[in-house]
Order: C-alpha cells, then sequence, then structure tokens
C-alpha cells in the first residue's frame, strides 16, 4: 500500500498574493480618499461668468490653496515639494489628465503662480482651475 506525502517544505504558506492584496487596497483607498475629501477643504472659489464647467474632471489631482497660502494635495496639508513629488508619481500613471486648482477668491496669485510652476517641475501642463459660474 502506497501512501502520499506531501514534500517537505510545501505546507508553508504563501504570503506574496497576501501582500499584493494589502497594497492593491491601499492605493486603491488613497485614491478615493484624494478625491472624496477634496471637497472638504472650504474654499471660497471666484465667481466666473464666462465659466466652462466640464461634466467629468477624469482622473486628476485635486490641489488646494488657502487664502492665507496654505497648499493642499486632495484633503490633506502638503509643501510644494511634497505636490511635486505625488504629481510626478502620479504623471507616470496611464490615462492622468492633469491637476484640478482650486483657490481661494482671495489668496494671493503668487501662491497660485508657486503652484502652477510647481506643477510644471513635475512634468504636468494639463491644469483646470476651479470657480463658480453665476
Amino acid at each position: 500500500m502506497k501512501t502520499w506525502r506531501t514534500p517537505e517544505g510545501d505546507d508553508k504558506f504563501e504570503m506574496t498574493p497576501m501582500i499584493d492584496v494589502v497594497f492593491l487596497l491601499i492605493t486603491f483607498f488613497m485614491t478615493v480618499t484624494s478625491y472624496a475629501s477634496a471637497e472638504l477643504i472650504q474654499v471660497a472659489m471666484p465667481n466666473a461668468p464666462e465659466a466652462k464647467v466640464p461634466d467629468d474632471v477624469g482622473d486628476r489631482q485635486f490641489l488646494s490653496i488657502s487664502e492665507t497660502g496654505t497648499f493642499f494635495l486632495g484633503a490633506f496639508s502638503a509643501s510644494l515639494e511634497d505636490i511635486k513629488k505625488a504629481l510626478i508619481a502620479r504623471n507616470s500613471v496611464p490615462g492622468f489628465k492633469g491637476a484640478y486648482i482650486r483657490a481661494d477668491a482671495h489668496t494671493p496669485h503668487k501662491y497660485v503662480n508657486d503652484l502652477m510652476k510647481t506643477c510644471a517641475e513635475a512634468g504636468v501642463y494639463n491644469i483646470l482651475f476651479g470657480t463658480l459660474k453665476d
């Protein structure tokens, strides 16, 4: 009578697929959080009577600037260097459309200009500006 044995070492639990799934979930939730929480930043955007509001902004990185010049990457306060690193990473992903900048109506243009330069340094040239249509 023949008995079946498993080769030694085959009874270990394989962790690689589990780690892959965890990283995919982390990436998914980071992306969803960026979109969902970007609207949590209260920014009194300027009115633009001739504004053309797109129906769908696509896969864009939401960037906000407060009246005091605080920069936000999604819903989180960030430095221009952090924003540049995030944009470089997002720009390498297929389907990435660019940046969506939301600035307070009373934000000095210097801060908007600094953020635009950061976008350019990261290779992101397609930028939408958030405005309110009368």
